[in-house]
């Protein structure tokens, strides 16, 4: 599905939502990305999940992290069971739900840096139970249970977090990528104020451009182009929200000027880099999306 396609799916209207989902089939889901962060805890069946073109057998009790505008895909045989609980959080309730001392977006982060995305615990029963806690509570209406559902969601966050420093969860080695191509994602990522070319890229990575090309795209979903906007127009978003000012924006996000900047900016979020940023949550769908 190519970048200008709307690879972005769902919007979220709530803070967070949860689902426990039992398919049995489902049709293919193609690459995309969506602005909320994303958890998925494996219950059973047989799955694989690609994530910025690393792919994962999953087993259960395997979590999932997904931060907000990773390019992912669940990969499932149809007529294949597969459980899972689904999260979709946003990163403005995380945000305001943190303190000075305590992140709760720190494993996303570091997911997005170490290029890695599935946590497995010494046993499965690990990561179901706060999940399940959660479920149950959305499931139960009554006094303080807005409370109680926000209260579940951090410590299941804090324990993640908690857990990784202590070595008490494993990241999980992707089981197939083309490793050329995950080489070329991470320079992305990591270099995106720098201004270089199709042609730059071919040269550092010795690799065919249009080869390079064609592999970006099949591992991906995406043009090597198209991925590199939507990343830079990702962290301009950030940057003016934490008051970056606009005339260094522009620059410090990959763009060659502030007009090229403007007008991306606008056909990606339908306003103006200098309209204010709505400090209530982003849009959360309505129903599973992947």
């Amino acid at each position: 599905m190519p970048q200008e396609q709307a690879p972005r799916r769902g919007y979220l209207h709530e803070e967070f939502r949860l689902f426990h989902l039992k398919d049995a089939a489902m049709e293919r889901v193609d690459w995309h990305y969506h602005d909320f962060h994303k958890i998925l805890v494996f219950l059973g069946g047989h799955a694989s999940y690609a994530i910025e073109g690393q792919s994962y057998a999953l087993e259960p009790g395997d979590m999932v992290l997904v931060p907000r505008g990773a390019i992912h895909r669940p990969e499932v045989q149809p007529g294949l069971r597969y459980e899972r609980y689904v999260l979709y959080v946003s990163s403005g309730f995380l945000k305001r739900a943190s303190s000075l001392a305590t992140d709760l977006e720190l494993c996303f982060r570091r997911a997005a840096q170490d290029y890695s995305y599935v946590l497995r615990p010494e046993r499965a029963e690990e990561m179901t139970r706060l999940p399940q806690a959660l479920s149950e509570a959305l499931a139960a209406p009554g006094y303080g249970q807005d409370l109680m559902c926000q209260s579940l969601l951090v410590q299941l966050l804090v324990e993640v977090n908690r857990d990784l420093e202590d070595h008490r969860l494993r990241y999980v080695t992707s089981a197939a990528c083309d490793e050329k191509i995950v080489s070329i994602l991470k320079y992305l990522n990591l270099h995106l104020s720098q201004s270089f070319s199709i042609d730059d890229l071919a040269r550092q990575f010795y690799i065919s451009k249009y080869y390079m090309m064609r592999r970006f795209k099949a591992e991906t979903g995406h043009t090597i182009h198209g991925y590199l906007t939507e990343k830079r127009l990702l962290l301009a978003r950030e940057k003016i929200a934490a008051g970056t000012p606009l005339s260094q924006v522009s620059e410090a996000c990959g763009f060659g000027d502030y007009s090229t900047f403007s007008r991306a900016y606008k056909k990606r979020f339908g306003v103006s880099p200098n309209a204010p940023i709505p400090k209530s949550p982003g849009p959360i769908p309505q129903g599973p999306l992947d």
